[in-house]
């Protein structure tokens, strides 16, 4: 059994990417992971950070901290706004990686040597337009996410995107489930390992 945090990380009390994620969490713990949820629209946090990383951590994001450190995956779902991951994430992934936590300039343990470097990610984010469009403003919602992750160590990081969610037109229901069911299936062979 490995575990899992996955982060919904819209600040609305629904949207697509927390129905979405609802269908990853159900499979993974039907396959017998421990999954932590948090939803960023219900979690007390510091989002601007406002005294620096002198900021004093309230008790919900220390306990999300605790589990992050124990996890074997992060998976984040949101949607990109302005070409960029939302204010509510941008503010919980500084609370996230804090430094001297999960990498630190000082002791030079960063990107290879970083403190969370053996842990893995799947980032899955919804974009109004196409992603070649994302794609033109250099997947800067993507790479929001990336840069921490690599930061602390995290390379093996997943991608997925579900693009044109602004159109009238949509796919079936049946095709977001279907690539939802088989992203998890897939991060469950890349958790295999820990399962034996």
């Amino acid at each position: 059994m490995a575990r899992i945090l996955v982060v919904q990380a819209d600040s609305r009390g629904s949207g697509t990417m927390k129905r979405l994620s609802e269908i990853y969490i159900k499979k993974m713990q039907v396959l017998q992971h421990e999954v932590r949820v948090v939803d960023l629209a219900t979690l007390k946090y510091d989002k601007t950070l406002s005294k620096g990383y002198q900021t004093e951590r309230t008790p919900e994001m220390l306990a999300v901290n605790a589990f992050a450190q124990q996890a074997d995956l992060l998976a984040f779902f949101y949607p990109i706004w302005f070409a960029n991951v939302p204010s509510a994430l941008k503010g919980f992934i500084e609370n996230l990686f804090w430094v001297g936590e999960t990498y630190s300039f000082r002791t030079k343990q960063y990107l290879f040597k970083g403190m969370w470097r053996g842990k893995k990610a799947r980032i899955v984010y919804s974009i109004g337009g196409s992603e070649w469009h994302h794609y033109l403003f250099g997947w800067s919602g993507y790479r929001g996410m990336r840069q921490p992750l690599w930061l602390s160590g995290i390379f093996s990081i997943r991608r997925t995107s579900f693009e044109n969610m602004d159109r009238t037109k949509h796919k079936p229901v049946s095709f977001y489930e279907k690539k939802m069911l088989k992203m998890a299936m897939c991060d469950n062979r890349r958790l295999k390992p820990l399962n034996q």
